[in-house]
């Protein structure tokens, strides 16, 4: 078992201006109690470094008796999930309203040297991710104690004030807080305090199959990876919000790629579990000209698969099946090799590729390159076991891929507990090293990986010449 989560001080926001100095009286005991946030994280996170470490030693343990501990309803744990998605998604729309502020609410990270870009984060992806982690916590402690994400719970606005988050009980700190970082804006900072404590509206999602769940789970056996805004570059750039889709349904790039990835994996064997994706900026209503959320989750665990089963029709036209869809920025090789036996339809945002597969839009998802992370795909992985489909590593699916039964695929699916290299940096081990090959189905599925299959030979052939 964990030890009890560190203790949560009220927030503070640290102002110093770029050398250093401090901007008032009583600067030096804000920095303290920063420092002291600070250290209770990092202790925080090493203790769930340590998690997998722990867990393998008891494994034998695991396998010699019954889980009689402490359980979770699933029904519950589903809708806390739906529901905090839902109140990111609030977030998101909310930091995102607000245009005259939001440029300085970007902080640029460094260079990603994999997709040969700048990488950001704004203040929405932060409150997002310390929102999940404060909800869940107070739904069930110890699911809320082993989140772990994208990003970490620093922020640094474009004027140079630090902002330390942690999100407490107390809403009218939080509300001076955003108010210090958001340049003393009063109704701004109203606002997102509203979006991070008011229950979020539900209505528009079908809830009925989450509440009729039958499961109980060990309440000690799971751990949470979180994206808080997959596609952070179409969150800042916005594109058009007037944007039609091509005639195969689904966006190119633009705010409607973007994605709030929430997903639950087991700690023993790192397996996928549960999970939810909230597409924000899905459909602007027109009389109140605000954005609506679509939410698509799923759970399979022990033989129980449940999941929102939301599917498109797919549009006339698209072309001949089955569909692909890839990144713009895969290889062209992979590209041209693809298109010649199929159609291929390209989306930014792995999330959102993820989403168009499990709307029935694509048949299969190709990745190439590793430009993903365990935060990325936990989610829609495990959406896709509800629905009978899977998400292999595709460097080892290529070899090994049995394309008569899912079961016999499970060994090459990609796993949440372990680094795929743990001798990269804290961040770059949790890549998915061996690319991807996602699929909601085995139906087409024989003849994507025989054409992948030749690719790669023709590959090797090319490097053996």
């Amino acid at each position: 078992m964990l030890p009890p989560s560190p203790r949560i001080l009220p927030a503070q926001a640290v102002e110093t201006n770029h050398d250093g100095t401090k901007l008032d009286s009583d600067a030096w005991l804000i920095e303290i109690l920063c420092w002291i946030q600070i250290v209770d994280r990092l202790v925080e996170n090493f203790t769930m470094d340590m998690q997998p470490i722990r867990r393998a030693r008891q494994d034998s343990i695991w396998d010699r008796k019954q889980e009689t501990g402490p359980t979770m309803d699933a029904a519950k744990v589903m809708q806390t999930l739906i529901s905090l998605s839902e109140r990111a998604a609030n977030v998101a729309r909310v930091v995102r309203s607000h245009s005259e502020l939001f440029e300085s609410l970007i902080q640029e990270k460094d260079f990603d040297t994999r997709r040969k870009k700048s990488d950001f984060k704004t203040l929405a992806d932060v409150t997002i991710q310390e929102t999940i982690r404060y909800f869940l916590g107070r739904e069930f402690p110890y699911l809320g104690a082993q989140v772990r994400g994208e990003e970490t719970y620093g922020f640094t606005a474009k004027s140079g004030k630090f902002l330390s988050l942690q999100i407490v009980p107390n809403a009218s700190l939080m509300k001076d807080l955003f108010r210090g970082v958001l340049g003393g804006d009063e109704a701004a900072a109203v606002e997102i305090t509203k979006a991070v404590y008011d229950d979020p509206d539900l209505s528009g999602i079908e809830l009925d199959k989450a509440k009729s769940i039958n499961l109980q789970l060990p309440e000690d056996r799971f751990g949470v990876w979180v994206d808080p805004l997959d596609a952070t570059s179409e969150y800042i750039n916005a594109g058009s919000a007037t944007a039609r889709p091509p005639s195969h349904g689904v966006f190119l790039s633009g705010i409607h790629c973007v994605t709030i990835l929430i997903g639950v994996f087991d700690l023993k064997t790192g397996e996928p579990v549960a999970g939810v994706i909230n597409q924000p900026f899905y459909h602007m209503d027109e009389h109140t000209k605000k954005w609506q959320s679509r939410c698509v989750w799923g759970i399979s665990y022990h033989g129980v698969n449940v999941n929102s089963q939301i599917r498109c029709e797919r549009p006339l036209g698209t072309g001949k099946a089955p569909v692909v869809i890839l990144s713009p920025s895969e290889t062209n090789e992979l590209k041209e090799a693809l298109d010649e036996r199929f159609t291929t339809i390209y989306a930014a945002g792995a999330g959102y590729k993820f989403l168009s597969l499990l709307l029935g839009l694509a048949d299969s998802y190709v990745l190439s390159r590793a430009t993903t992370f365990k935060w990325d795909s936990c989610a829609p992985h495990a959406i896709l076991r509800s629905v009978g489909g899977g998400c292999c590593d595709l460097a080892k699916a290529l070899v090994n891929f049995d394309l008569h039964s899912v079961q016999n695929n499970r060994k090459y699916e990609l796993q949440y507990l372990h680094p795929d290299d743990p001798d990269r940096d804290a961040t770059d081990c949790w890549l998915n090293e061996g690319g991807i090959l996602a699929y909601a189905s085995l139906s087409d599925l024989a003849e994507i990986v025989a054409t992948l299959r030749q690719v790669m030979a023709e590959g090797v052939q090319l490097l053996e010449s």
